[in-house]
């Protein structure tokens, strides 16, 4: 890992972190720390081994999972929380990464 490439990378997923909420994309994750889209595309992508699409999906699906465990919020309002446009496509995403769809999940009871 390139030091240079460090920096820029901490202060996207700080930015990140803190949009979590948001409908993020490359775009504006670049646009939020003022760098080309295409050169941060490609440092993050080095440095942390997966895009930058894939970080806020896989995080934003973490939250979820928290509040369907620690929240008595509908589903659906947990998956527009998490940036989804609908229940449908937050269950497809959610049962790929988690094998389960989000009813199951909550169901189980563990984080």
């Amino acid at each position: 890992m390139e030091s240079q490439n460090v920096e820029p990378v901490e202060e996207v997923i700080s930015y990140i972190e803190s949009n979590l909420s948001e409908k993020l994309d490359l775009s504006q994750a670049a646009a939020g720390v003022h760098c080309s889209k295409y050169h941060l595309h490609r440092m993050f992508s080095n440095t942390v081994g997966i895009t930058i699409h894939d970080y806020i999906q896989r995080r934003q699906l973490t939250e979820a999972a928290k509040l369907l465990i620690c929240s008595e919020k509908f589903i659906l309002e947990i998956a527009l929380m998490a940036g989804f446009e609908s229940r449908q496509a937050f269950t497809d995403r959610f049962r790929a990464m988690y094998k389960k769809p989000p009813a199951k999940y909550r169901e189980q009871g563990s984080f």
